[in-house]
């Protein structure tokens, strides 16, 4: 499986305002990897603003821009600025600003522990059952709206790790991801899809990325986990939207 692009890469930035090492390597250093690795294009996407421990900060934004532009220039590696926002609230609110959406080219969504809720009962209603590791019917029919309302109410391209510490009914997610044109992704870390669960999606034609979800120039591109997973399962080529070829985004549409 040949991959046009990575579109799940960490650098320094996540983590960089609490000084904390979470990821390695800088954008040009990604592009770099992307290049020897016979890449044509990558996605920046730090954690969301609202992730406690690793999240970026929204004034990095012009300087990651900058970084990039720069790095085009020496690699000829296509790169855009994106983000791994964070789904804060069972209502499908994430931790974007109207403004945020406006600068960013690429807008991944996930579910992560850390993430600072929207409000303070948000935590002990949407987060605390996900992180007890509750699959009770009332937990999943809420985390699958919360999602589905997500998908609605913002210019998503990619949910990150669907499943994973937030189980959701694939049918309903499928469905909905179907309709807004939102992929869900083949995770390089992280799968959560049961073989149930791909064959529900394959019936719904839905759209699958594989991407590496680096935190390291060394593991950007890296995608073995997606690929292995997707000629497991029988994934259709053309249901995965970066095989050979370049898929459509949001902000490009």
């Amino acid at each position: 499986m040949v991959l046009y692009g990575d579109y799940h890469t960490h650098t320094i930035y996540s983590g960089k305002k609490f000084h904390i090492k979470h990821a390695k390597g800088t954008i040009l250093e990604n592009a770099f990897a992307a290049k020897q690795k016979g890449l044509k294009e990558i996605a920046i996407t730090e954690h969301g603003f609202n992730h406690r421990l690793y999240g970026t900060k929204r004034s990095y934004l012009k300087r990651m821009r900058e970084e990039i532009e720069l790095a085009k220039q020496k690699t000829g590696i296509n790169i855009l600025l994106g983000i791994e926002a964070n789904i804060i609230s069972s209502d499908g609110d994430v931790d974007l600003t109207e403004e945020d959406i406006k600068n960013l080219d690429f807008i991944i969504v996930g579910f992560h522990v850390n993430a600072r809720p929207s409000k303070f009962l948000e935590f002990f209603k949407f987060f605390l059952p996900n992180i007890l590791g509750f699959k009770r019917q009332k937990d999943i029919k809420r985390n699958t709206l919360a999602l589905m309302k997500a998908m609605d109410k913002y210019p998503i391209d990619l949910i990150s790790h669907p499943g994973v510490k937030m189980p959701v009914d694939f049918k309903y997610i499928g469905e909905h991801a179907k309709k807004t044109e939102t992929h869900l992704e083949l995770n390089g870390k992280r799968i959560a899809y049961t073989p149930k669960d791909v064959e529900i999606l394959k019936k719904l034609n839905v759209k699958f990325m594989i991407n590496s979800d680096a935190h390291s120039p060394a593991r950007v591109g890296e995608c073995n986990k997606g690929t292995n997973f997707a000629i497991r399962y029988n994934i259709p080529s053309e249901n995965i939207s970066n095989m050979g070829k370049r898929p459509k985004f949001k902000k490009e549409m």
